[in-house]
C-alpha cells in the first residue's frame, strides 16, 4: 500500500506596498498565507522611512528580499513625492529580486475593505470643484473596476445605481451636495497595506502584471512640482519613475 503524503503547496510570497497617502504602510503575505504589516512613518516616509520599514519588515519574520515572489504597489492618485518613492522602490526590488510587479490602483485598496456589493465610485485627488472618479464594482467576489477614473466635477460625474462615494474632507461641495440629493452615502476612505497585498494576490493569481520599465504612477493632474519647473524655463523630464 503507498501511503501519500499531505503537503501543503508554498504560496507566493507577496509584498506590498501602500503609500499614496498621509499614512502608509507595507504589508508582507509570508508562503504560508500570515500578512504581516509594518507601518511607514508619516514623518519621514518622504524621505527615507519606506526602505527601512521592508527591511524590518523582512528580518521581523525571517526573510530574505530574494524570497519574494511579487511586489504589488499602490499607484495612485495620492501624493506626488510618496507615489514616486513607492513606485521607484517597486522597481528597484523588481530588477534586483527578479521578482514580479503589480500595479494597483488606490482606489481598489480604498474598496478592499467594504463589506458592500456596489457599485461604488471612489473619488481621490479632489481640488477646487474636480476629482478624479473612479466606479469599482464587485464581481467573481473580487472589486474591479467597471469605469476608468478621470476627472469630473458635479455635472459630469456619474452616480447612476451608486451606492456609496468614497471621499475625504476635500471632495468638492457641489458633489457632496449631489451625493445627498440622490441618496449616495458618503464614506471616508482608508488605504490599508492589508488590503493592498490581498488585492496583489489577486492579480497575480490571473497574472495582471506589469513591465517595471512602464509601470508610472497615476496623476490625474500634472503635478505642481512639474509645473513649476517648466515656468522657470525647464524641460519636463521624458519618463516618470
Amino acid at each position: 500500500m503507498i501511503v501519500m503524503e499531505n503537503i501543503a503547496l508554498a504560496q507566493p510570497i507577496i509584498l506590498a506596498i501602500e503609500t499614496s497617502q498621509r499614512i502608509g504602510g507595507v504589508a508582507l503575505r509570508d508562503a504560508e498565507g500570515k500578512i504581516h504589516v509594518e507601518s511607514v512613518s508619516s514623518d519621514l516616509r518622504h524621505d527615507d522611512d519606506l526602505l527601512p520599514a521592508i527591511d524590518r519588515l523582512y528580518k521581523r519574520i525571517n526573510l530574505k528580499p530574494t524570497s519574494t515572489t511579487v511586489v504589488g504597489v499602490s499607484i495612485g492618485p495620492g501624493g506626488f513625492t510618496g507615489l514616486r518613492i513607492a513606485i521607484t522602490t517597486a522597481k528597484m526590488l523588481a530588477e534586483v529580486t527578479n521578482c514580479k510587479l503589480v500595479a494597483i490602483e488606490s482606489s481598489l485598496v480604498a474598496c478592499q475593505s467594504l463589506n458592500q456589493q456596489g457599485p461604488i465610485i471612489v473619488a481621490l485627488a479632489a481640488k477646487g470643484e474636480s476629482c478624479w472618479a473612479t466606479r469599482i464594482i464587485k464581481k467573481d467576489d473580487r472589486w474591479q473596476i467597471s469605469e476608468q477614473g478621470r476627472l469630473v466635477d458635479a455635472s459630469s460625474i456619474n452616480l447612476e445605481d451608486a451606492k456609496i462615494l468614497l471621499g475625504d474632507k476635500h471632495l468638492p461641495l457641489e458633489i457632496r451636495s449631489l451625493c445627498q440629493q440622490v441618496g449616495v452615502g458618503i464614506i471616508e476612505p482608508s488605504f490599508d497595506p492589508v488590503a493592498c497585498v490581498k488585492i496583489a494576490y489577486q492579480l497575480f493569481s490571473i497574472g495582471q502584471l506589469v513591465d517595471p520599465l512602464k509601470i508610472k504612477p497615476l496623476y490625474p493632474r500634472e503635478p505642481e512640482a512639474v509645473t513649476l519647473w517648466v515656468q522657470k524655463g525647464h524641460k519636463k523630464a521624458l519618463s516618470d519613475p
